[in-house]
């Protein structure tokens, strides 16, 4: 079996087919434009893996960890480009949260209409950002995951082939550690703290131009979660034993994000998962997941 025509056969085998990295935000400012390709955002974040993992079978609709999605931008392009297979996504991610998941899934279910040869493959990534700023659940998050890795800064706003982003790799042994607080929509977000993330974001952002690196990224990107009031109490509790263990850490939306040497993994984790019920550790995400989707498109027009 495989993806090819409308019933699903003659291109990508069933199975694991590819994996689209999640994408923790640290700071950001929405830029709008006359048209949703031309929106977007400023701001750097982490790119990450493991990420969605996407696997291809016969039969209808879109699943995430054995529940349908039935809304959001991903359902939408599903719908909107007629189905006509099975796509099962499973990963490290609460939906919701802030990991990103609306911008992977959309790019990994625009990215199976492309393997079926329905889509280019530049047009199911500016499908899946148009898509993300339609339903209001993501700027940028779309462009970094496509065109960046490690940490990405968005220079450019607008989708991919219109937006422009600068990678910075990241030095080996570097983890990222989160654990989920909650869940805070996107959209809810952006009407809630819209006055404040635009002034915030534009002193973050201009600051890290000044400073791009890890070390700075990480004490704007904390900076700007108290200035939005997303850090309690109870997230200092957690992190202040920890202060000597770790680079840096922030929350995104609702998830508490901390990067730290491999070495010390253990050991935050312990103390995380003494006061918070879920902790998932990561690496930082590289291109490696493009260069294996051509590889299958590659290979199925061969």
């Amino acid at each position: 079996m495989g993806l090819g025509d409308r019933q699903g056969r003659h291109c990508v085998g069933a199975g694991f087919a590819f994996q689209v990295p999640l994408h923790l935000t640290g700071f950001f400012f929405p830029v709008y434009g006359e048209r949703e390709e031309l929106t977007g955002s400023l701001g750097a974040g982490l790119v990450i893996e493991p990420g969605l993992r996407c696997i291809v079978e016969r039969g209808e609709g879109i699943w995430f960890e054995g529940r349908p999605i039935i809304g959001g931008p991903a359902h939408s392009i599903y719908e909107d480009l007629g189905g006509g297979f099975s796509i099962t996504l499973s990963g490290q991610c609460t939906p919701g949260a802030g990991y990103a998941f609306s911008a992977a899934s959309s790019l990994a279910v625009a990215a199976c209409f492309a393997l079926s040869g329905r889509l280019d493959v530049l047009d199911a990534a500016q499908m899946a950002h148009t898509y993300e700023v339609r339903h209001r659940t993501g700027l940028g998050d779309v462009l970094a995951i496509w065109d960046g890795y490690g940490l990405v800064m968005r220079r450019k706003p607008g989708s991919p082939g219109i937006g422009e982003v600068e990678s910075i790799k990241l030095a080996d042994k570097i983890a990222i550690i989160t654990s989920e607080l909650g869940r805070l929509p996107t959209e809810n977000l952006l009407s809630a703290y819209h006055n404040k993330i635009v002034e915030t974001g534009v002193r973050m952002y201009q600051e890290f131009l000044r400073e791009p690196t890890l070390d700075n990224f990480l004490r704007l990107s904390n900076r700007f979660s108290r200035e939005l009031g997303l850090v309690d109490e109870k997230v200092d509790r957690v992190i202040r034993p920890l202060e000597h263990h770790i680079i840096g850490w922030y929350v995104k939306k609702r998830v508490l994000v901390i990067v730290a040497e491999e070495a010390e993994v253990g050991e935050v984790s312990v103390n995380i998962a003494a006061s918070l019920p879920i902790v998932r550790v990561f690496k930082p995400g590289e291109v490696e997941w493009r260069r294996y989707l051509k590889t299958i498109l590659d290979t199925s027009r061969s």
